[in-house]
């Protein structure tokens, strides 16, 4: 980061895109929900990194403050929102592929159906490996408000799923 923001190292840069990519695209497609934005959205988060390299103090982790970046990118879009598509298959499997695709719709319909802050919490998460310490860095609030997003996150998940059917969300 510091050849990024001080040297304008595009060497370094053009290895910081190939390294996000295939972690911000999952987060960034079921927060905004559009496969046509992914792209977009990555693009714009990506060049924010370059323009304000500058800007990164060192205070959180170089993932945090990208993913903070991201978040911010994700929520501007969604003001232009298009319908949700299909939520990826690669991150979910069952133990038969009928299965496995009757939960990752199950669980597609479920996160349809959260608000963007909890989908966003439930993303980081559970996709990511965030923290709550580094959500909120993320999200720009404190851990506390995180903590409580995720309660009523997962309540309401709970009772999506139990809706649509499923009485063990767990799964």
């Amino acid at each position: 980061m510091q050849r990024i923001a001080r040297k304008r190292d595009a060497g370094a840069f053009e290895r910081l895109y190939h390294h996000y990519r295939d972690r911000l695209g999952p987060f960034i497609f079921r927060v905004v929900r559009d496969p046509g934005a992914n792209e977009e959205v990555f693009n714009d988060v990506m060049l924010a990194v370059w323009r304000k390299g500058s800007q990164y103090n060192g205070t959180a982790r170089v993932s945090t403050w990208i993913f903070a970046i991201a978040y911010r990118q994700c929520l501007k879009k969604l003001r232009d929102r298009r319908p949700f598509e299909e939520l990826g298959e690669h991150h979910l499997s069952g133990p038969d592929e009928e299965r496995g695709r009757e939960q990752r719709d199950l669980v597609r319909r479920a996160l349809e159906q959260l608000s963007p802050k909890h989908r966003m919490v439930i993303e980081l998460s559970y996709f990511q490996g965030n923290k709550y310490e580094e959500i909120a860095a993320i999200a720009g609030c404190p851990a506390n408000t995180i903590k409580t997003r995720m309660f009523h996150a997962r309540r309401r998940l709970k009772e999506i799923m139990e809706n649509l059917g499923e009485t063990s969300p767990a799964e």
